[in-house]
Formats: C-alpha cells, structure tokens, sequence
C-alpha cells in the first residue's frame, strides 16, 4: 500500500505526518524546497484554534506550541452609526503563526522522520494520472492551477460564481496589541471587515492586518491598487483606509512606526469559495481524493480554512488505516461523503456571514454586546464549527443559544 499526496499546505503535511505515524507509506509531492515557502509572500493570515493544536501534539509537532503565539480572545466591532463592541476569551488559545515559517518547518520535519519527499510540480489532470501508477491512492490537497480542475465544481454546495470579496494585507510594525491581547475583527457594514491579529513572524511579535472588501466598496481602491515595488504607499492607504472606518483599531496605531514588516509580506488577491467533487477517477482502476484546497475554497473571514484542512486530514488518515488498502471507487465515495458531513457547517457558516446577514445575526450580535454571557458562548464556538451552525442557521436556534447562553453561564 502507497499513498501519493500532491501539495504541503496544513492538509497534506497533517495528513502525510498521521499516515507516518500509522506506519503507511506515503509519498509527498512538493514543488517547493522549504526555503522556498519561507521567502515567498504571505498566501493567509492563519490562526490555529485550540482543537487543531491538539492534534499537532498528537503528531509530535512542538515547535509552535508556545504560549508565545497565542491568541487568547476576540474582539469584534460593528463600525458605524448604531455600531456595537463585544468581546471573549477563548476557551483555549489560539495561535497565529506565519505560515510560511510554520509549512516549511513541518516539510522539513517530515523529511527528518524519514518520509519521502519528491521535489515535482504536477500541475495538471495528465501529471497526476502519471503518478498514479506508482500508488494505490493518490491524495491532492493542492489547490491552484490546472490541477484542481481534475475535480469539477458542485453547483449545489457552492452558490458564488464570483469572488464575494477582494483581498489585501500585510504584516505590520506600530500596531498596540488588543487588550487583552488576541485578535479583533472590525465589520464595516457596506464596505467589508478588517481582520487585525496579534501575529508571530519572521520578526518576531507583529500585527497582521487583512482587508476584506466587498467588490466596487469603499475598501476597493486597496484591495484593487497596485503596489508591485511600492510598500510603503500600501501602508499609507492601509491606514488611511483604518482612520476612516476602523477608530478602535485606529486608536492602537502608531502612525510612525506604521509600516510593512518587509516588502515581501504583503498580499493581494481574491478566494471564490467554491466545493469541488471530493474524489475523480484518473483511468481504470486509479482514483484520487481532494482535500484542503483542492477540495473546499473557504473565504477566511470565519478562520475556519486551515483548521478544517487538519481536522479532514486526520479524518481522512483514520479511514485509510482501517481500509487497509484497495481504495477503489467505493472507498472514495463514502470517505468523500464522511468528510462533507464534517466540512458541511464550516461552508454553510462561511458562506452564510460573507452573504447578506440574516435577522438572526442582527439579534446574535446586539446580545453578544449586551451580555458577556452570549459573547463568550458566541466566541467559545469559533473553535465548535458544529455548535456554531446549528446557533445561527435558524431565528429559533439563535433565540435558544442565547437564551441558554444566559442561563447556563449564570448558573441557573
């Protein structure tokens, strides 16, 4: 039994590190040394919640395990005429890490356990059909180019056809911590959000900022602009663009010291959320399964991408293990569906907050402001995918957390 994995963002690493634990071969695809990831450009801005850090120590990963990384609340702020403030601690700390640092350091780790690594870029359907041959299963947790287009969108579980929103960040100098310190969110009704976490990076303790716009918003001369060798003009505008819709985030900047970290760690783009089929058939007899990207694109304003990527990975490694081998049609298909049932609220949740936000949400928020009780059950389920869409798919359900967030947590 041999499995091929395309791809080293969380979702093949995890994958590749539980299958070495399990004692099954595992073949990794990489078309990146790990000093190559590090001197790239930031993809995201990621924060592992607790759940995801407990299975990096159930794999042994201890680098990045330090309370000096973490992120012990959230903070959201409804800008705005009318806006509203609330805020929680974490059941457990978060940890926000640069990813670039954190991927390359599990590639190299796997690589010290005695994993194969392959240095090859397999762009497309052709590519990947060849290195089929050479394993009982192959696994594509990479999700750009040509590539993913071996799995074919699902219409039914992806209703955007364009990028709900545009993208633009970086990691910056002169930004205060929150108090606590931790991560905060700023909704910015008509324009977009404005994510800004306590961040661990190349230089130490920094501050992400990531702008979220909705497309042809006031956010759009950013997102949209063209900084290509001119950083600190894209820092100029960043805060310009915080000192007129973001006042408590702009109230914890020091405007001379406001800059990018490095030129490098800036990002432009944009994320269609989109789920494709979880599994193809390359040729007689020889299937691949999707995940991580290659499977569901999540748009990061719920956090939820990279933590889903490790908990389907596990998921995914436990099914391989008791199969045993003989991965044919059958076995994708079911593992394909085992996993949507697990994705399926962190999509709808997703897909639900980068929408037009139901009533329900108006009634979460404003209770969440009023009473700490509902603002710590609302922040605890950031890290409770399950629990947090079954809170906000219904006004009734909504109506029945916070009722039961106020009596439980007052001891009644």
């Amino acid at each position: 039994m041999s499995i091929g994995i395309v791809g080293t963002g969380i979702s093949g690493l995890h994958l590749a590190l539980r299958l070495q634990q399990f004692g099954i071969e595992a073949t990794l695809y990489t078309a990146q040394e790990p000093d190559g990831i590090r001197q790239g450009p930031p993809l995201n801005f990621v924060t592992r919640f607790d759940s995801t850090r407990e299975r990096e120590k159930a794999l042994g990963i201890t680098e990045w395990a330090s309370s000096a990384y973490d992120n012990a609340s959230m903070q959201m702020h409804i800008e705005g005429p009318g806006g509203l403030s609330f805020g929680g601690r974490l059941p457990r700390p978060a940890s926000s890490v640069d990813f670039r640092m954190y991927l390359a350091s599990l590639l190299e780790e796997y690589g010290k356990r005695g994993g194969k690594v392959v240095h090859r870029a397999v762009a497309d359907r052709t590519q990947l059909t060849e290195l089929g041959a050479g394993h009982s299963l192959l696994v594509v947790a990479a999700g750009r180019g040509a590539l993913v287009e071996t799995f074919p969108r699902v219409p039914a579980r992806s209703p955007y056809v364009s990028a709900p929103r545009q993208l633009a960040g970086g990691l910056f100098h002169g930004v205060r911590p929150s108090d606590p310190p931790g991560m905060t969110m700023h909704m910015v009704p008509g324009a977009g959000e404005i994510h800004a976490p306590a961040y661990h990076s190349f230089g130490g303790r920094l501050s992400a900022v990531l702008i979220e716009a909705l497309p042809d918003g006031p956010f759009s001369a950013v997102t949209g602009g063209d900084y290509r060798g001119d950083s600190d003009r894209f820092a100029k505008d960043v805060l310009a663009l915080i000192t007129r819709h973001a006042p408590a985030l702009r109230e914890r900047v020091d405007e001379r010291e406001f800059a990018l970290a490095r030129p490098v760690d800036m990002l432009q783009g944009a994320v269609l959320p989109v789920v494709r089929s979880g599994w193809a058939e390359l040729s007689d007899g020889t299937f691949a399964l999707a995940i991580g990207d290659a499977w569901i694109a999540n748009d990061p304003l719920t956090a939820q991408g990279a933590n889903l990527g490790s908990k389907v990975a596990f998921q995914l490694a436990d099914a391989l293990r008791a199969r045993g081998g003989a991965y044919g049609e059958q076995f994708c298909r079911v593992v394909s569906e085992r996993m949507w049932a697990t994705a399926r609220p962190v999509v709808d949740w997703t897909n639900m907050f980068i929408g037009e936000p139901p009533p329900q949400m108006g009634a979460l928020l404003a209770a969440a402001a009023a009473d700490q009780r509902v603002a710590d059950a609302f922040i605890a389920n950031l890290d409770r995918p399950d629990d947090m869409w079954h809170s906000i798919c219904r006004p009734e359900n909504t109506d029945e957390f916070i009722a039961q967030a106020r009596s439980v947590r007052s001891g009644v």
